[in-house]
């Protein structure tokens, strides 16, 4: 075989290979969209990879619902929940994707927040800043939670900040900024009020909407990591 004729079959044959990839890379674009599109606030995928990379970047796809939650959310955050010290670096936190992880508590549930540990595990110490403008809606003791503040945005978004020790003068219909001061972080909640002790020291953040009346929850994992460059500095030792 000539070198000319091999040169063409080898081109016809890498041009083939290129139309198939761009082919096919826009029939999953086509459906990834499609799919996208019809994309509940209630889906498991959307509330799962809230505003992970993936999400960003087909954001513009998404159902109106969700991409409305979506831009709410990223247009509202503005502080990460637990300021740094200025006073002792040791005093960090760490958390993880524990979305859906299992809990057990009077029966086996999905964890539907994101955890914040405290590196020194002492109540009372790590103060708790609100991470957007809002209203404080609801505030004392939950069960589960402990003593938490929920927060609720101008937009319907509803903040939660559960395990609290204690909290700072604030009360139910107050207007809050972000990076106000809302209380200690603790080990409140599974028992009675006031219970304290069964866990260690955290706060436990979570981020919901409302859809036909019906509370959804969305993975704050995602949020935080957005936040991680947006801490305040209190003191505190």
């Amino acid at each position: 075989m000539k070198k000319k004729q091999l040169r063409k079959i080898l081109l016809t044959i890498l041009l083939s290979a290129f139309l198939t990839v761009i082919l096919t890379r826009h029939l999953y674009d086509m459906g990834s969209a499609q799919m996208y599109r019809k994309m509940e606030l209630k889906d498991d995928w959307y509330r799962a990879h809230f505003l992970d990379e993936e999400m960003e970047r087909i954001e513009a796809q998404l159902s109106p619902e969700c991409r409305a939650l979506y831009r709410n959310v990223m247009r509202e955050i503005q502080y990460f929940p637990v300021p740094e010290s200025t006073q002792d670096d040791s005093l960090t936190v760490s958390y993880v994707d524990s979305w859906q992880a299992e809990r057990n508590y009077k029966g086996t549930s999905g964890h539907e927040g994101t955890d914040i540990m405290a590196s020194k595990n002492e109540r009372g110490l790590y103060p708790v800043v609100s991470m957007t403008d809002g209203t404080v809606s609801n505030l004392g003791w939950l069960e589960k939670g402990g003593y938490r503040v929920g927060i609720t945005s101008d937009s319907g978004t509803y903040y939660y900040y559960a395990h609290l020790d204690s909290y700072a003068d604030i009360k139910e219909g107050d207007r809050v900024k972000a990076g106000e001061f809302l209380g200690y972080m603790g080990d409140s909640g599974y028992g009675g009020e006031g219970t304290k002790g069964k866990f260690a020291v955290h706060l436990h953040v979570g981020i919901y909407t409302y859809n036909d009346e019906t509370e959804i929850s969305v993975n704050p994992y995602y949020t935080l990591l957005k936040l991680e460059g947006r801490k305040l500095s209190y003191e505190f030792s």
